[in-house]
C-alpha cells in the first residue's frame, strides 16, 4: 500500500488539492489522509520530520513533493 500525505495550511487552494488528491488516492492501493496545519498544529512536528519545509506539500512514501510555495512551515511552528 502506497502512503500519501498532505500537509497544507488551510487555505482555499490548499482544499482544492486536497479534494482533488483525495478522489484520484481513493483506491485499495493507496493510503491516502491530509493535515491542515493551521487547525492541527500537533500534526506540525511529523511535517518537519518528514523534511516539509513549504505547504502545501506531498508526502508519498517518504518522501517530500512542494506542490506550491506560498507558505513556510515556520507559521505553523509553535
Amino acid at each position: 500500500m502506497i502512503k500519501v500525505t498532505l500537509f497544507h495550511d488551510g487555505c482555499n487552494i490548499c482544499l482544492d488539492i486536497n479534494t482533488l488528491l483525495s478522489q484520484i488516492f481513493s483506491t485499495p492501493a493507496h493510503h491516502y489522509q491530509a493535515f491542515n496545519l493551521s487547525e492541527q498544529k500537533e500534526c506540525v512536528a511529523d511535517a518537519l520530520a518528514a523534511g516539509v519545509t513549504r505547504l502545501p506539500s506531498l508526502l508519498i512514501d517518504g518522501r517530500v513533493l512542494r506542490l506550491d510555495d506560498h507558505s513556510p512551515i515556520e507559521h505553523y511552528v509553535k
